[in-house]
């Protein structure tokens, strides 16, 4: 994969899709990409309002690629 950040979508619905895709936990995805817990809850809070940047994003979609 390349990244490309005009793809940017920090959506939590996307954002748990790929975590759903990927097959692993919040707490899996967190640790894999060197994030801790709270971000990553914050990322996929439909609430909160704190967008997860691109780079989070990549990093999922390469791992629900790579599963």
């Amino acid at each position: 994969m390349t990244p490309d950040s005009t793809k940017h979508n920090p959506s939590p619905e996307y954002l748990r899709e790929l975590i759903e895709r990927a097959g692993v936990s919040q707490r899996g995805a967190a640790r894999l990409l060197g994030i801790s817990e709270r971000p990553m809850r914050r990322y996929l809070s439909k609430k909160d309002r704190e967008r997860a940047p691109y780079l989070v994003q990549f990093g999922l979609e390469c791992l629900a690629g790579a599963r």
